[in-house]
C-alpha cells in the first residue's frame, strides 16, 4: 500500500499495544519526515520523537491519547505556518498507516512545557503512533464525512480524475471532524476556503489552518498519482475580499 491507497482506507487509531516498535521501522520514519518537500518554502520545521516506552512523557488533556510513541512538529511562526505543519504531518500520518501501523492527530492535547522546551520551534501538533490490536483499515464508504454537495460548488463540468482529487480532500481528517474546508470548482482553477468558526468556537481556528493543511496533503498526493498539474496560488481579488461564511485560503490552479 501506498500513501495514495491509504487516503481511501487508513482510519485514526486511539488504542494501541504498549510494544517496542523495530528501530529500523522508527528510523524509517524519521528519514521519511526529514525528507518531504515542504508545502511552502522558508518555513523551518523540527521533528521530535517521543518515546514512552522508557520513560513516560505522556501528553494531557481532555484530548490527550496514550501511546507508545508520539511524532511531534515544531515550526518557526510565518505565514500559513501551521498549514504546512498540517500538510506536512498529514504526509507522515498515511506513511505510517502504510505500514501497517496505527496513528492519530493530538489536537488539543498538550505536551507539556517540559517537552516543549526541548524543541527547537514552536510546538504545533503531534500524532500518536504504535501497533495496535485494532483494524488499521476500512472502508471508505465508512468515513463520516459531509456529502460533497455540502463543501463542493461545481461552476463547470470537470473531469474525473478532478473529482477523484475532490474525494481525496474530502476524506481528510480533521479536529472534532470538522471538516472546515469548502471548494468553488472551474474547469482550469479549484478555489479553497475554510468556514469560518463563530465567536464561541473561535479557539478552533488554530487547529483549522492545520485542518486544512491536511486536506491539502490528500488532495496534493491524489493530483500527484493521478497525474493532474496542479499549482498553488494566492489570488489578490479573492484574498482582499470579506465574506460570511468563508475565509479565502488559495487557489489550484489546474494545468
Amino acid at each position: 500500500m501506498n500513501t495514495y491507497e491509504a487516503i481511501f482506507s487508513r482510519k485514526s487509531i486511539r488504542r494501541f499495544l504498549w510494544e517496542k516498535l523495530e528501530w529500523e521501522m522508527i528510523s524509517d520514519i524519521l528519514e521519511y519526515a526529514n525528507n518531504l518537500p515542504m508545502l511552502i518554502k522558508g518555513i523551518p520545521v523540527e521533528y521530535k520523537l517521543v518515546s514512552n516506552i522508557e520513560k513516560k512523557q505522556g501528553f494531557r488533556g481532555p484530548f490527550s491519547v496514550k501511546a507508545p510513541y508520539y511524532l511531534c512538529i515544531s515550526s518557526e511562526e510565518k505565514e500559513d505556518y501551521l498549514i504546512n505543519a498540517g500538510y506536512l504531518m498529514q504526509q507522515i500520518n498515511l506513511y505510517i498507516a502504510s505500514k501497517g501501523l496505527g496513528a492519530c492527530f493530538l489536537g488539543a492535547a498538550n505536551p507539556g512545557k517540559e517537552l516543549k522546551n526541548t524543541m527547537k520551534y514552536e510546538y504545533v501538533i503531534a500524532l500518536a503512533f504504535g501497533k495496535t490490536s485494532d483494524p488499521v483499515f476500512r472502508d471508505s464508504s465508512q468515513a463520516k464525512r459531509l456529502p460533497e454537495s455540502d463543501v463542493v460548488v461545481y461552476k463547470e463540468e470537470v473531469s474525473s480524475d478532478i473529482k477523484q482529487i475532490l474525494t481525496a480532500a474530502r476524506l481528510a481528517p480533521s479536529s472534532i471532524n470538522s471538516q472546515p474546508w469548502r471548494f468553488v470548482v472551474y474547469k482550469n482553477r479549484i478555489h479553497i476556503f475554510a468556514k469560518k468558526n463563530n465567536k464561541l468556537f473561535s479557539y478552533m481556528d488554530y487547529y483549522k489552518m492545520i485542518n486544512m493543511g491536511i486536506m491539502l496533503c490528500n488532495l496534493l498526493l491524489a493530483a500527484e498519482e493521478l497525474w493532474v498539474d496542479l499549482s498553488i496560488t494566492k489570488q489578490e481579488n479573492l484574498k482582499s475580499k470579506q465574506f460570511q461564511s468563508n475565509e479565502y485560503i488559495c487557489t489550484l490552479l489546474i494545468g
